[in-house]
């Protein structure tokens, strides 16, 4: 009797279990950026449907900051806090990720889309830096994460509140954001006063006069509502590109399927250059909007001579100094920079005049 309530109970519970669809596995996605920046509702909000359309996955979605703020992500993603970081801002983790600062030396003649593939390929290459470790291996694997680009910004810009730079003098001891620790340098070498700050806060800064101007790219503007402030800009030159990652930590990764992991890989490189080609439009749309707005933009290249030495050469010196100093801290700079140049000139892109023969030595 026992024996056979145990059989029919034993059935009744397979039936139920078979009848019911499995719960999906919720994971927790964060952004410390509002979902109307370009790496939010452009990047996490797109990456994270997709996965979702693929798997059984489904993601709990966190925005601006309500989770995780700005430069935490790394210890958020490792201690359990969230499981994806979208993004996860490098140069926000100061020390952490010395050789991610490398997209942001200068170049001519980059954008968005040119940047991301050649990211990609820098963490995809089997190329060894130092310590016989890849870029991948000593910048990502070691922190305990697996990481994909995001779009790459568009070229960095010097925009000013209204003051036009026709000189070097234009620029000397003039405050002006710097959004990371390269932005200080390249504004170093052309003589400014780099103030450094997230541009979350460089709204109220332009508005008190705090700072004249900011080095960001013209697409960024409308995350943060800069185009009634900012009037003048110099383009045709990149003040670097800022990149960063969508990141997981192994501990999520490990738990996830084969599936699974394949679901993310192809829809985080799918959805970052589809990012990059949104970045680029919207830096197209943004400055003709400002154009329209008495907004005035000027090309390096229309620029006096001595001024467009002036930023050729802090361009180059940005390079040198960035290498030597990141060197001198113990990180392979001068391979990794050495790579970086390979990948932007078969990409199309121009590097300030004495970079490569300085690389070559």
């Amino acid at each position: 009797m026992f024996s056979r309530f145990a059989t029919t109970l034993a059935t009744i519970v397979a039936a139920v279990v078979l009848a019911t669809p499995l719960a999906a596995r919720e994971l927790t996605i964060s952004a410390s950026l509002p979902q109307v920046h370009f790496w939010v509702g452009e990047h996490m909000d797109p990456f994270a449907d997709a996965v979702e359309a693929a798997t059984d996955l489904e993601f709990s979605r966190f925005y601006a900051g309500e989770l995780v703020q700005v430069g935490r992500e790394l210890d958020a993603l490792k201690g359990g806090t969230i499981d994806v970081a979208a993004p996860l801002l490098a140069p926000y983790h100061e020390g952490r990720f010395a050789l991610s600062d490398v997209t942001q030396l200068p170049t001519f003649d980059t954008n968005a889309v040119m940047i991301t593939r050649a990211f990609q390929k820098l963490l995809d290459s089997t190329v060894t830096l130092g310590d016989d470790k890849t870029f991948y291996q000593y910048e990502i694997a070691d922190k305990g994460i697996v990481a994909w680009p995001l779009g790459a910004t568009s070229a960095y810009a010097i925009s000013t509140t209204g003051k036009e730079l026709q000189a070097p003098a234009d620029l000397q001891g003039m405050p002006l954001r710097a959004g990371s620790a390269l932005h200080t340098v390249v504004l170093g070498q052309l003589g400014a006063t780099p103030v450094t700050m997230p541009a979350s806060q460089a709204y109220e800064a332009l508005s008190r006069g705090t700072v004249e101007g900011l080095v960001l790219s013209v697409g960024d503007w409308k995350s943060y509502s800069f185009q009634d402030l900012l009037k003048f800009t110099i383009t045709g030159v990149s003040l670097g590109h800022w990149e960063s990652y969508l990141a997981t930590s192994d501990e999520v990764w490990k738990r996830l399927s084969e599936d699974e992991r394949a679901a993310f890989d192809r829809a985080a490189r799918d959805i970052a250059m589809k990012n990059a080609e949104v970045i680029d439009r919207q830096d197209t749309e943004v400055r003709e909007a400002s154009e329209k707005a008495g907004s005035k933009f000027v090309s390096v290249d229309e620029l006096s001579p001595e001024m467009r030495e002036h930023i050729a050469k802090a361009s180059a010196n940005t390079w040198i100094q960035w290498v030597e100093q990141t060197e001198k801290l113990g990180h392979p700079a001068r391979a990794t920079a050495r790579l970086w140049a390979e990948l932007v000139r078969a990409e199309g892109g121009k590097l300030p005049d004495g970079v490569t023969e300085y690389l070559a030595r």
